[in-house]
This record gives C-alpha cells, sequence and structure tokens, in this order.
C-alpha cells in the first residue's frame, strides 16, 4: 500500500469504530434497529442498508459483498449464500 493509502485507511477506522451519541444510537432504535453497541460504522451499514431497501443496485451489490466476504470466513465448505428479496412493495 502507498503511504497516503495507509493513512487514508488508518484514518478511516478509527473515525468508523467511535461510539455514536446517546442521541444518533436513539435514532436508529426509533427506526427499529437493534443495536447493543453502536459505532459509526454501525451508522453507515444502517445508511448502505436503507438504500438497498429503496432499490440503490450499487448499494444492494455492496451489502451482498460484505454479506459473502463474512459468510465465506465462517462457511467451512465455502457454500453459496443466497439473498432473498422479501422488500415487495
Amino acid at each position: 500500500m502507498k503511504e497516503n493509502d495507509k493513512l487514508l485507511y488508518k484514518t478511516l477506522k478509527t473515525l468508523l469504530s467511535e461510539k455514536l451519541s446517546d442521541a444518533e444510537a436513539d435514532s436508529l432504535r426509533a427506526e427499529g434497529f437493534e443495536i447493543k453497541c453502536p459505532t459509526r460504522k454501525t451508522a453507515v451499514m444502517v445508511a448502505l442498508y436503507k438504500k438497498a431497501v429503496a432499490g440503490d443496485l450499487s448499494a444492494i451489490k455492496e451489502l451482498r459483498s460484505i454479506v459473502s466476504e463474512k459468510t465465506e470466513e465462517k462457511l467451512p465448505n465455502n457454500k453459496a449464500v443466497i439473498i432473498v428479496d422479501d422488500t415487495r412493495a
């Protein structure tokens, strides 16, 4: 990695790991999200989820990518993950 990329990565990681304020966390909980340890990363994931549910294709692809990265680490046989669209209007 280039030096600038390393600095950016480290800075973003630090920013995303900061705790949300109580008001921000309460706002997410009021929307129905069950949150145990609210961080900026949590808020970003909720925002990405909202965009995906609204039909934003890039957000859907990003969520699928995140889900597949996490499940590949946990699945011993690298089984595929199927995402079911149950958000019919």
